[in-house]
């Protein structure tokens, strides 16, 4: 050990184990360096100060060591004001100790670097970095007394820099940004106490700077502890609360940050995410409209979550998102990836999720987009494996977008193509949702041309004859029962004007894959006449159990309010004599069965009188006796009737 700058006792003092003797000195110190200071003797206050470094701060004793940091700061004591011009002699050794194995010397570097400190004021903080990672270490010291001694330095650093004009945001932005990360709950306390302090200062505006550090503070909302998820939420709500002030803000780069936080599985952190997407879109407008896509990314898959008020926060941002783009022209959006995300929520599992795409879809479709356009193609398939989602609020949305989308011819072929691929390929699909689909989409397209549609793709399509049947049975239900196709029943029902005749015929041809199909479509067209030379016709099928069944149905729909016109010209005989003969046929084809007992009940009904005038006396004196086919074909050919009855028989026997 060189010569000491002081007396052997001053030296025995800084050496002791004791507190009080080092505290006594420590005073002897602070007395020297205020008499040399007054002096002016500057060399010898520095010499004094290395004398301490080199055999006090260095020491492998950690009683020196203690003695060193008493002695510095008595050295800051007795300085004064003048401190300043040996801080960078004197700071160093006391922040090394910080990280000191022994907890007695990292307390009293602690209680050192505060005598500096009060000392010194601001002019410490060219140290700040430094003495800002030893707190931050020092936060989370297993030692109490470590980390009371650090709190009081801390809370002296912050005073300083709240008063302070010369601290530099840029520098501390970095240390925050390293550390931000840290799991240790006391660390993220340590954090989080700074960033709202520095917030607070009106001078230093945080919100440029906040994308370095807002994903460490949403990451800190899952914290185990509670203390940490409420103070990062108190952080982050400030923020927000400066952000719908601010005169520029980094929406781009918040967006990035905030998106994979609306799908985090902590329900604060999502709750958090999508109420600042919320708020986002509410306070940037058009600015958030580059980032739409991303926007509808976040929002969409919280909008079932079980958390009702992540689903109310979800809800209010997509209507916010709603509104914003439906104002926007398509060109201040990127409108193909925003499809591309939205059309990735058709197989969400849930509900809410796959209806808000469908109504992006139908909102974007509206705005009649190129881009949207090409992207059709690739959307299309999703939008019809949508009918068979077990939701029915989906399944109308759906058809609801793909007839929007149809009113392109294009794709109106494409979609009536579609459907009966894929009712082809899926025979429960066909009959729980055809119905459904195809009055959904007469709602948006005629349905005159819809049945026009779809009967001619059955006739010239090479199905199997199953297959056939069945779909002409639905399509013949559908037409005859829903009221969505009224008005086309009403045109059937007079085949006077081309356009009407032309439909009958078209359906006709469609309708003859289903015997019975094709029946009802005669008597719906009151083709009565034709009714009767079909029924002959059954005569000579081969009568089997589902041809069976179609009759007993039909059986039941004559009895129903749709055929009320029918029944009430069986009270015309004379006038529809081939009403009476058409029924009857058809009641002999049936078994004696419960459709055999209500119809035969039916026509039994009308007087005895009017049965026996069911043949035109007139034709009957004509014919010769026996000769029933010829009376057949005559009425087919009855040059009085607009419709060729005789070659749709011929196409009907051809089709069987």
């Amino acid at each position: 050990m060189s010569e000491a700058p002081w007396n052997p006792a001053t030296t025995r003092n800084l050496c002791d184990k004791m507190y009080d003797k080092r505290k006594q000195g420590a005073l002897d110190v602070e007395q020297i360096v205020k008499q040399l200071n007054n002096e002016t003797d500057k060399q010898k206050i520095f010499e004094m100060v290395e004398y301490i470094i080199d055999n006090f701060s260095t020491s492998a004793n950690a009683n020196h060591r203690k003695g060193g940091l008493i002695a510095l700061a008595a050295v800051g004591i007795g300085l004064g004001p003048d401190v300043f011009k040996l801080l960078h002699k004197i700071v160093p050794p006391i922040i090394k100790c910080f990280s000191d194995q022994d907890s007695r010397v990292r307390y009293y570097a602690c209680e050192a670097m505060y005598n500096v400190t009060k000392v010194a004021r601001s002019r410490v903080l060219p140290f700040f970095n430094d003495i800002f990672d030893g707190l931050c270490k020092l936060s989370a010291d297993p030692d109490a007394h470590v980390k009371n001694g650090a709190l009081l330095l801390d809370r002296l650093i912050k005073d300083i820099v709240t008063e302070s004009e010369a601290f530099n945001v840029e520098k501390f932005i970095p240390l925050m940004k390293e550390r931000i990360y840290v799991v240790n709950a006391l660390v993220r306390q340590f954090l989080l106490g700074w960033i709202q302090v520095l917030n607070s200062v009106p001078d230093i505006d945080l919100i440029k700077d906040l994308p370095e550090i807002l994903d460490g503070i949403f990451v800190m909302l899952s914290d185990k502890k509670k203390e940490i998820r409420r103070q990062a939420d108190n952080v982050l709500s400030e923020f927000l609360r400066e952000i719908k002030t601010a005169e520029e803000v980094d929406f781009g780069s918040l967006v990035k940050i905030l998106i994979p936080h609306c799908s985090a599985t902590d329900d604060m952190t999502r709750l958090s995410a999508v109420t600042w997407v919320g708020d986002f879109i509410a306070v940037g407008q058009k600015q958030l409209l580059p980032y739409a896509d991303s926007l509808v990314g976040g929002v969409l898959p919280s909008l079932a979550h079980d958390v009702a008020e992540i689903r109310h926060a979800a809800f209010e941002a997509n209507n916010s998102l709603l509104q914003l783009i439906d104002a926007a022209e398509s060109d201040e959006f990127p409108i193909e990836s925003f499809l591309k995300i939205v059309s990735v929520q058709f197989r969400s599992d849930f509900v809410d999720s796959r209806i808000a795409a469908l109504s992006w879809v139908s909102l974007l479709h509206g705005k009649g987009d190129r881009q949207q356009e090409e992207f059709l193609d690739d959307i299309f398939p999703a939008l019809l494996q949508l009918l068979s989602d077990p939701s029915e609020k989906v399944v109308t949305l759906s058809l609801e977008v793909m007839a929007r989308i149809a009113a392109n011819e294009e794709y109106f072929k494409k979609l009536m193509n579609s459907l009966i691929v894929l009712f082809n390929n899926d025979l429960k699909l066909l009959e729980k949702r055809a119905s459904l689909a195809l009055r959904q989409l007469s709602l948006f397209i005629d349905p005159e041309k819809i049945f026009r549609a779809l009967a001619e793709i059955v006739e010239k399509g090479t199905y199997e004859p199953e297959f056939a049947a069945v779909m002409i049975q639905t399509l013949n239900i559908i037409l005859l029962t829903s009221t969505e196709f009224l008005d086309m029943r009403r045109s059937l029902k007079s085949l006077r004007e081309p356009g009407q005749v032309d439909l009958f015929v078209t359906l006709y041809k469609s309708w003859c894959h289903n015997p019975a199909a094709t029946f009802s479509l005669c008597l719906m067209a009151e083709a009565y006449e034709h009714a009767y030379a079909l029924v002959r016709r059954f005569a000579e099928l081969e009568i089997s159990v589902s041809l069976l069944v179609e009759i007993d149905k039909l059986v039941q729909l004559i009895e129903s309010p749709i055929f009320t016109g029918l029944r009430m010209h069986l009270l015309e005989p004379e006038r529809y004599p081939f009403l009476f003969k058409a029924l009857y046929g058809l009641l002999m084809l049936l078994p004696q069965s419960s459709a055999f007992t209500m119809l035969k009940t039916r026509l039994e009904s009308v007087t005895t009188i009017g049965i026996l005038q069911l043949l035109p006396k007139a034709r009957a004196a004509q014919q010769p006796p026996g000769d029933a086919e010829a009376e057949v074909d005559a009425s087919v050919e009855a040059a009085s009737a607009p419709v060729d009855f005789a070659e749709l028989l011929v196409h009907f026997d051809g089709v069987q």
